[in-house]
């Protein structure tokens, strides 16, 4: 985990300040309630698995490390090239957790968690996580955006908490968008768990956020496949324990 670009007031490393306070706050919750502790990996740091087993060994047994949604070009973007290394690093984390497994010591990555059984609704499958109709990012200064990585962009504010507007149009947009308006989606095996990908993410990258983000596409295909392979693993297992 490197403090290079988080840095505090004194410009010292924020680190190991942050981290006992992320504990504390853990340890204070109702253990019945999830968390994830939650990194970013760049092309400054595709070997994030390495990110993953700091956080864990940090104390956090739920945790999220996800590619980075930046402007092309802006030095620490993501693109096609790295793909070999993102997909190769996704396998090894796979091993990391089964060994971390056998040895006693799991924790949950958030990327990998696929209910096989029953998992969300159809209409959750249909249009994904509800940015914009069923929850909104309200900003310090009252602004409502459909979620936090639409803030700033002032086509998507919704409204204010100040003089209680709010646009329902831009509401009945997002509610709209599904697996089926997005024509990349129709053939594709993951549709029905990633339920369309992020707007946000193809916004950022194609300027449309029915025009999926070929890259993001493919690593969430490759999660699910770690995630798929894990499940049956788990089930091997079982069996074999039995």
């Amino acid at each position: 985990v490197n403090d290079e670009f988080r840095k505090t007031v004194a410009g010292t490393g924020s680190y190991d300040t942050i981290v006992p306070k992320f504990k504390a706050l853990v340890d204070e919750r109702d253990p019945n309630l999830d968390y994830y502790a939650r990194g970013t990996f760049t092309s400054h740091n595709l070997d994030f698995a390495n990110d993953v087993l700091s956080i864990a060994d940090a104390g956090f047994d739920r945790l999220s490390v996800e590619p980075v949604t930046a402007d092309p070009g802006c030095g620490y973007d993501l693109t096609e090239d790295d793909l070999p290394k993102i997909e190769a690093e996704y396998d090894r984390l796979t091993d990391i957790m089964l060994e971390r497994k056998k040895e006693g010591k799991p924790f949950t990555f958030f990327h990998f968690m696929v209910d096989l059984d029953q998992g969300p609704c159809v209409v959750k499958r249909l249009r994904g996580c509800g940015a914009g109709y069923e929850y909104v990012a309200v900003t310090p200064d009252g602004d409502i955006y459909p979620c936090h990585q639409f803030v700033g962009k002032e086509e998507f504010r919704q409204g204010s908490v100040l003089d209680q507007s709010f646009d329902m149009d831009i509401a009945q947009k997002f509610a709209g968008m599904n697996i089926y308006s997005r024509p990349k989606c129709q053939k594709c095996w993951a549709k029905f768990y990633c339920s369309g990908g992020c707007s946000a993410a193809n916004y950022n990258m194609n300027h449309d956020m029915n025009d999926s983000y070929d890259l993001g596409c493919e690593m969430e295909r490759k999660r699910l496949e770690c995630a798929i392979y894990l499940k049956a693993m788990d089930k091997i297992c079982t069996e074999e324990a039995k």
